[in-house]
């Protein structure tokens, strides 16, 4: 299982992630048959340097548009600013979309962002491969 985003969608994700500073960013990478087409910064109603909770009017309204326009929610992404790119404890507790990716980016290292995937299910997360087309 993988993670397949298009040209550039990486990208967004990690200057949205560095425009955040330094708070954790969120939002939605969304597309078709599983391939992440674009990105949706969402906004971080906790304004936290360590968790995000996605404006839940906002969320709503995408996931609604998505369904009108038959693309469907691939990942979920959030940036951990000074931490590693992998799930918190927090992070598993509050994964209440198991079909979508988790991507995370670490900016502990802001010259050499991280980015890795997981899938989270039942508590527990599995690394996925990301693949940016290029």
């Amino acid at each position: 299982m993988s993670l397949m985003l298009a040209p550039g969608i990486l990208e967004e994700v990690v200057e949205h992630a560095r425009k955040s500073l330094p708070l954790e960013c969120c939002g939605l990478i969304v597309g078709s048959n599983g391939v992440g087409l674009s990105s949706i910064p969402m906004t971080n109603t906790l304004a936290s340097i360590a968790a995000y909770d996605m404006d839940p009017a906002e969320l709503i309204s995408v996931l609604r548009s998505l369904r009108e326009s038959a693309q469907e929610m691939v990942a979920i992404y959030h940036s951990h600013p000074q931490g590693p790119a992998e799930p918190s404890a927090l992070d598993i507790e509050r994964a209440f979309y198991p079909e979508a990716a988790h991507l995370i980016v670490s900016l502990a290292d802001a010259q050499r962002p991280a980015t890795r995937a997981f899938r989270i299910v039942d508590g527990q997360a599995f690394e996925v491969e990301v693949h940016a087309i290029v």
